[in-house]
């Protein structure tokens, strides 16, 4: 199942629901703005995965992340919902 670390204050990571939601796409939502525990999760992925390089250095978030089954981490919801 597909995991996706966000928060609902934000536009992005809304519309990635809704586009699973609407394609059926199985996944778990992970809000790092209600559970510090997930927001140390996602931390640890930003913190790790070079995915993120450009966007620390726009000053940026990134999110939503979207881990895949395979481990793959993107911040496409796009290339999230054609791996289902």
């Amino acid at each position: 199942m597909i995991k996706v670390y966000g928060t609902k204050l934000c536009p992005d990571c809304r519309a990635a629901i809704a586009r699973f939601d609407e394609a059926g796409v199985s996944y778990e939502f992970f809000d790092i703005c209600e559970d510090l525990a997930y927001l140390k999760a996602f931390l640890h992925i930003r913190d790790t995965n070079p995915i993120f390089d450009q966007v620390k250095s726009a000053a940026r978030i990134g999110i939503p992340c979207i881990l895949l089954e395979d481990g793959t981490v993107t911040l496409n919801a796009e290339v999230a919902e054609n791996s289902k």
